[in-house]
C-alpha cells in the first residue's frame, strides 16, 4: 500500500459507519475534506457542519462543508450543543483524543443527541503509533476508548481495526526485545501494536 493509499484508507470504512442519507453530520475539527466528498458522492442531499476552534481550520472547512462554526467544543457551553440536537451523527476523525477534556465533550453531546443518532470516531493507537505533526493529548488504549464512551452515556455498537500494513521492522524488533526482557510472549504485543487507528461507532445507551 502506498503512502497516499494509507492516508485515505480510513475514508470508506468510516463513511460506512455513518447513517445513510443523513440530514446533518457534525464533524469536530476540520479535516482534509476527503470524508465529506466521499459521503456527498453517495448522498448528495446531506449537509455537513464542521466545528473548529481555529480560524485557519474553519476557513479550510468552507471548501467542502455546507456550514462551519468556529468554536471550541472543549469549552463550549450547552447552548452550542443544543443548536445541533437534530444531527444524525457526530464525527471525530482523530480529534477526540486531541481535546483537553474528551469526557466533557462526550457528556455535553450525550445531553442533546437523539436516541437514534450516533457518534463515529477514528482514534489513533497512540501507544504504538505517533503522528509527528500533531501528537495526541491522550494516548488511549482500546479499553480506555470503550470506557470513555460508556462512562459518558454511550454504548459502543461497532469497532474496526485499521491496519495500514506490516509493522515497521524496527518496531517489530523493539517489541520482540521487550517481550524477551519481560518474559512474555511477543504475539500479544505485536497484535496490540498492529492497528494504526480504531474506528468506533457509539450510540446513546
Amino acid at each position: 500500500m502506498s503512502l497516499a493509499e494509507a492516508a485515505t484508507a480510513h475514508v470508506a470504512p468510516l463513511a460506512n459507519l455513518l447513517p445513510p442519507n443523513a440530514r446533518l453530520l457534525v464533524q469536530a475539527g476540520a479535516g482534509d475534506g476527503e470524508l465529506a466528498r466521499h459521503y456527498h458522492a453517495l448522498y448528495p442531499a446531506s449537509c455537513l457542519l464542521v466545528v473548529d476552534p481555529e480560524a485557519a481550520g474553519a476557513q479550510r472547512a468552507r471548501a467542502y462543508a455546507e456550514r462551519v462554526y468556529q468554536a471550541d467544543l472543549d469549552t463550549a457551553g450547552q447552548g452550542l450543543y443544543q443548536q445541533l440536537t437534530w444531527a444524525d451523527a457526530w464525527i471525530f476523525d482523530t480529534t477526540l483524543e486531541q481535546f483537553a477534556q474528551p469526557a466533557r465533550v462526550l457528556a455535553q453531546l450525550r445531553q442533546v443527541i437523539q436516541y437514534d443518532a450516533c457518534v463515529v470516531a477514528r482514534i489513533a493507537n497512540g501507544a504504538h503509533w505517533q503522528a509527528p505533526e500533531q501528537p495526541a493529548r491522550h494516548q488511549l488504549e482500546i479499553g480506555a476508548m470503550v470506557a470513555l464512551f460508556e462512562d459518558n452515556g454511550f454504548r459502543v455498537v461497532n469497532g474496526i481495526l485499521l491496519n495500514p500494513g506490516p509493522l515497521p521492522a524496527d518496531v517489530e524488533t523493539a517489541l520482540r526485545l521487550q517481550a524477551l526482557r519481560t518474559g512474555v510472549a511477543p504475539e500479544p504485543l505485536l497484535e496490540a501494536a498492529q492497528p494504526s487507528h480504531y474506528l468506533i461507532k457509539a450510540m446513546p445507551a
